[in-house]
C-alpha cells in the first residue's frame, strides 16, 4: 500500500473507532498498532503471548528505559533507572561519540516476547 492509501486507511479506522465501532486490526507495524489500538494481542506461531492495553504491555514486557552510548569501537547500553546514576556512569566513560535514551515501545515488547533473532519458520 502506498503512503497516501495507508494514511487514508488509518484515518478511516480511527474514524470508525471514534464512532464506537470495534475494529480487529492485524499488523506487524507496531507504531500503527500503538496509534490506533486500545487493546493489543501479541501472537507468535499461532499462540497468544500477551494481551492488554499498550501501556500495560509496555509496562509488563517492555523493560525499562535505556541509555545507548556510541563509542569509537561500538555501542554500550545500560538501564536508565536513576537519572543521577546514569549521569555519573556517562561521566566515567571516555571517548563518548554520542548518547541517546531509548524508551520501550510495542516493538520492544514484541521482540522481548518472541525473540530478537530472525527465524526461518
Amino acid at each position: 500500500v502506498d503512503p497516501q492509501s495507508r494514511n487514508s486507511i488509518l484515518d478511516r479506522i480511527l474514524e470508525l473507532k471514534g464512532r464506537g465501532c470495534t475494529v480487529i486490526y492485524t499488523s506487524h507495524y507496531m507504531s500503527e498498532v500503538e496509534k490506533i489500538c486500545d487493546r493489543v494481542a501479541i501472537m507468535d506461531k499461532g499462540k497468544l503471548l500477551a494481551l492488554g492495553t499498550v501501556g500495560e504491555l509496555i509496562s509488563k514486557h517492555g523493560g525499562g528505559n535505556r541509555i545507548l552510548v556510541d563509542l569509537p569501537n561500538g555501542e554500550e547500553s545500560f538501564a536508565l533507572n536513576d537519572p543521577k546514576d546514569a549521569l555519573r556512569s556517562l561521566a566515567r566513560i571516555p571517548d563518548i561519540v554520542s548518547f541517546r535514551t531509548e524508551q520501550p515501545n510495542l516493538e520492544t515488547v514484541f521482540l522481548n516476547l518472541t525473540g530478537r533473532s530472525l527465524r526461518d519458520q
